[in-house]
């Protein structure tokens, strides 16, 4: 696919004078756009059709007007999507697992083994996890389709702290009240809101300055390497390795108010 891209651009600009910086400017961030996408779970057929359609009209670029673009190669068609029941099948057993997971604390804990019951609706939770990751890659053209625009940092940032925000106050919640039973409510709210929210936010422009891509990126890792070196310093302070787990999450809403913070700070500045 990166060969068909490359081959797209120069022929988007084949005859045109003094096109060579700005050609490789643009194949430049078509690429690195294209590898963004792969990166985010795309298929590369989509990817590759993303990655075209932000190139947009040249015309004005070059100065000049330009013959039509040379319709884009064809990405090679997709095969049919064998697995689609069985990835069904797994978001199935997920939401099975998410609605069951406060079965063994309830069992357990009436045998006196509380802990040991807690032990089994989180590895309920940790397997449903598991399940909605295998089964919700999105791998029909159909559904890659719907997807064509792409979220803007804000959007995906402000879903991370959505979601991680949520994840703390169902565990709250849940080990306050021991309301397990009927706390788990709180992940359709946040798939809900978290909609909501993508929704009213403007579609980021295809070509994303690079910069602040990485800037992200290492504004992210460093609150991780941050919050990996607190859960290690507590954890062998107290020995509370049974709690000390919950680092991981506040974590994750740091690092969403972190990077929602920057892109609501970046959206303010470019619209000054």
């Amino acid at each position: 696919m990166r060969e068909q891209l490359i081959q797209y651009v120069n022929l988007l600009f084949a005859g045109a004078p003094d096109s060579e910086d700005i050609r490789q400017e643009i194949l430049q961030n078509t690429l690195d756009r294209y590898d963004d996408l792969v990166a985010a779970g795309k298929t590369p057929e989509a990817a590759y059709r993303l990655a075209i359609s932000g190139i947009g009209d040249i015309s004005e670029i070059l100065g000049t007007r330009e013959p039509e673009a040379p319709a884009a190669p064809e990405a090679p068609a997709q095969e049919e999507n064998t697995d689609s029941l069985a990835k069904k099948l797994l978001r199935a057993i997920a939401v099975g697992l998410y609605i069951l997971c406060p079965l063994p604390l309830f069992v357990l804990s009436s045998l006196d083994m509380g802990t040991l019951g807690l032990c089994g609706t989180l590895c309920f939770v940790a397997v449903a996890t598991m399940l909605i990751i295998l089964g919700g890659k999105k791998n029909s053209s159909e559904k890659d389709g719907e997807e064509d625009a792409p979220k803007s940092q804000l959007g995906k940032s402000l879903t991370g702290l959505i979601w991680s925000i949520g994840l703390v106050i169902y565990l709250a919640v849940s080990f306050l009240t021991g309301a397990w039973h009927v706390s788990w409510v709180i992940f359709p709210i946040l798939g809900a809101i978290s909609n909501l929210v993508c929704a009213l936010l403007p579609a980021e422009s295809p070509l994303a300055d690079q910069q602040k891509r990485r800037l992200r990126k290492s504004l992210g890792g460093l609150c991780w390497a941050l919050g990996l070196a607190v859960y290690f310093l507590l954890s062998f302070a107290t020995s509370a390795w049974y709690i000390t787990w919950v680092v991981f999450p506040i974590t994750g809403a740091v690092q969403g108010l972190t990077l929602a913070v920057w892109d609501l700070k970046e959206a303010v500045n470019h619209e000054a």
